[in-house]
């Protein structure tokens, strides 16, 4: 597929180029089309881009993807149990460390303890990343930060809004959840992501409108998914990368400075029974520290979270 000739057209940003411009580029404007690209031709002024395919397209997501471990290979499926179920059966070979799997459908799709995570076919981004880490990145928690920092970056620079997480999978827009983030671990580590991407909020089920929301309804418009997975890829890796050569430390700001706990009453599920307070401050390894609210100062280790959700002090009626 020419991907040359679509990242050309794409580039001029809805403006036409000329036939003589694009050269011997315009040979695979029909494969293009076929695949499901708009354009629109005008015999003088030459071709416009118009509009992303609904499908998602590998060879658009591989295109001067330039990662250095994940996204080596991206492989896409029409439809699927799970895209982690795949992943973690290439994990037979390490050969396949960084390989993403997206998927249009997935007929088992899952989220944490044992939810399900349902979408319309060809509307969400469904992706998992094989990954063999290394004992000091090989964490769950410390890889579901990797995704849910990405995740967070990636919403951010396609929306202008500021996504928040939710402790400890969940990136959230306005109170609504718009991604999770599930990790499993086998012989390797999987790194399972899943975005509401061209989702209308009339078509989310009746009891998910007014807790989840969509990319397209944050932008009012349908976005291009394989533009918007390769861009989260990219950030993948780059933060992979960067904690690999500097440390699994290197996460914990941009993790804690995207938290939607941070600074506010909430009540913490740990093993012993719930506990209110304010976090204060938030750490990957450490856990949180709380303040109680006859001022005394707990800090309660991250394997004891089991849940953080809002306080009672919150008003009536504020999403939770």
């Amino acid at each position: 597929m020419n991907i040359p000739l679509l990242d050309r057209l794409q580039k001029a940003a809805g403006a036409f180029v000329s036939y003589e411009t694009l050269g011997g580029l315009g040979a695979g404007l029909d494969e293009l089309e076929a695949f499901g690209f708009r354009f629109e031709r005008h015999p003088f002024l030459g071709v416009a881009y118009r509009g992303p395919s609904a499908r998602l397209c590998p060879d658009q997501i591989e295109f001067e993807l330039a990662t250095t471990r994940i996204g080596r290979r991206v492989v896409v499926w029409s439809r699927v149990t799970s895209t982690n179920d795949l992943a973690a059966r290439a994990a037979v070979s390490r050969a396949n460390d960084g390989l993403v799997v997206l998927a249009e459908e997935q007929s088992a799709g899952r989220g944490r303890r044992g939810r399900t995570w349902s979408a319309p076919p060809r509307d969400s981004i469904l992706m998992s990343v094989l990954l063999f880490p290394p004992e000091a990145l090989a964490d769950p928690a410390w890889l579901t930060a990797l995704g849910a920092v990405a995740v967070a970056e990636t919403v951010a620079e396609w929306t202008g809004h500021k996504p928040e997480i939710k402790w400890p999978n969940d990136v959230r827009v306005g109170g609504r959840k718009l991604a999770g983030v599930l990790v499993e671990r086998g012989v390797g580590s999987v790194l399972g992501i899943g975005i509401n991407a061209n989702t209308g909020l009339a078509e989310f089920p009746e009891e998910l409108r007014s807790a989840a929301t969509s990319l397209r309804a944050l932008l009012d418009a349908p976005v291009d998914r394989s533009a918007v997975a390769r861009d989260l890829i990219r950030r993948l890796d780059a933060w992979y990368e960067s904690s690999l050569r500097d440390g699994p430390g290197v996460l914990s700001g941009p993790w804690r400075d995207r938290s939607e706990h941070l600074g506010r009453d909430v009540v913490v599920t740990t093993p012993e029974g719930p506990v209110a307070g304010k976090i204060i401050d938030l750490d990957l390894w450490d856990g949180l520290r709380l303040a109680a609210p006859e001022g005394s100062v707990r800090r309660i280790a991250a394997r004891h979270v089991l849940a953080i959700e809002p306080g009672p002090s919150r008003p009536r009626g504020e999403p939770r």
